[in-house]
């Protein structure tokens, strides 16, 4: 670990420890991240076992783009015990991690995913019907968390059910956020046993799914990896495909789910950004990109190899750092107006599907599922907002995440 002369304290520079858990920060850290790039940049916390919060967009990009002196495994600070086997290709550093990204990258491609567009805008009416007939709701609930979980049953090859929706969305917010009812933020030991059971029912049921894709395979993606090839040689092992599927579970639900809630949010709160979009849908691409730059919701975390310098401060081999994307991405030396919504802004060197080798394997897909939900949504309900007196509940973790999103289908102006 680094001598305690060369760390900056996030103690003493926020006034308090670091602690990506706490729902009150998760909701808003801008504040914070902020005093961090000014006063300590390469801030560290002897919490979650001891890291390094990299609070600057280069240092960020730096470590993301450098896999041999900083290696993506474990994901998660902390990590959660009994993870003994590395997520692929999450937690796989290179070479491995070409190999395995080589049989799933076609799947993903623009083209790859195109076919199933008119799949995904249906269930989009759908849940907006939905939206229209109760006017008032909460839209994580409604729309944000069953939207891409219904999009992930359909790429697995999996009937849609309600039943099975809320369960996959249910293992996915224990694991990242520890969200099941009666485990309270700062219960270490009852956050852990929470995530362990959902990542052992989630588990248990890709199992499942994996059986019947060996006894009679489709077209979806399990089947595509049941029959795949590392680098045209041998096929992947069952425990490789269930590691494979337990990361697309993860990466698809939770991420888009959490994207579409931010993004409602602020777009709630300004009607004139509303009214642009809803008159001139040809905007929304870019609105997409914007709100993404704006408020980044990954905390990825990489453990150093090798002894290296980063702004003065020593690491050394099995420190821990973590990159909080909505710090770097609200930096004022990368963006200019870094704090402003500027939906006409033309960012040419975002991370917000990560970097390296590592940038996001569903960021067309991502892209496509917010593009269809937002022209859908503003389509049909041009004007919204949030209610008087709305109280928002966020989740932090290695995503931050809304759990709640009070909302109505009108606005008074």
């Amino acid at each position: 670990m680094s001598e305690q002369t060369d760390r900056c304290s996030a103690q003493q520079a926020l006034g308090h420890d670091y602690d990506h858990y706490d729902p009150g920060f998760a909701l808003d850290p801008h504040a914070e991240y902020a005093t961090l790039r000014s006063k300590c940049p390469v801030a560290h916390t002897e919490n979650y076992g001891g890291f390094h919060i990299l609070s600057k967009y280069a240092d960020v990009s730096e470590v993301l783009h450098d896999a041999a002196r900083f290696s993506s495994w474990p994901a998660d600070t902390p990590p959660t015990p009994g993870h003994n086997r590395a997520l692929i290709p999450l937690e796989v550093d290179p070479p491995e991690h070409r190999r395995y990204r080589m049989i799933v990258d076609p799947l993903f491609r623009p083209k790859a995913i195109a076919h199933i567009a008119d799949s995904v805008r249906t269930y989009a009416v759908r849940l907006v019907d939905g939206m229209l007939e109760k006017r008032e709701f909460d839209f994580v609930t409604e729309f944000a968390q069953p939207y891409p979980s219904a999009v992930f049953l359909s790429l697995v090859g999996l009937d849609f059910s309600v039943e099975r929706r809320d369960q996959l969305c249910a293992w996915a917010g224990t694991i990242l956020h520890t969200t099941t009812d009666g485990v309270r933020h700062g219960d270490a030991e009852a956050q852990t046993a929470a995530r362990l059971r959902a990542g052992k029912e989630l588990n248990n049921f890709l199992r499942g799914l994996l059986d019947e894709r060996l006894e009679s395979p489709g077209d979806d993606i399990i089947s595509v990896l049941v029959n795949a090839r590392m680098a045209g040689q041998r096929k992947l092992e069952y425990k490789e495909i269930l590691n494979f599927a337990y990361v697309l579970v993860l990466a698809g639900l939770d991420t888009v789910t959490t994207a579409l809630g931010f993004s409602f949010m602020h777009l709630a709160r300004r009607p004139d950004l509303q009214d642009r979009l809803a008159a001139d849908p040809s905007l929304i691409p870019g609105a997409i990109e914007e709100l993404l730059r704006y408020e980044p919701i990954v905390h990825m975390s990489r453990t150093v190899t090798e002894q290296c310098v980063i702004r003065d401060t020593q690491l050394r081999p099995g420190d821990r750092v973590v990159l909080p994307l909505a710090s770097a991405h609200r930096d004022e030396d990368a963006f200019e107006h870094a704090d402003e919504l500027l939906i006409d802004r033309e960012p040419d060197r975002t991370m917000v599907f990560g970097a390296g080798n590592h940038r996001c394997l569903g960021s067309h897909l991502a892209r496509l599922e917010m593009t269809i939900a937002f022209e859908e949504i503003l389509r049909r309900v041009p004007r919204f907002s949030l209610p008087d007196g709305a109280r928002l509940a966020a989740h932090g973790g290695q995503t931050r995440s809304l759990a709640t999103l009070p909302f109505r289908t009108w606005r008074d102006d």
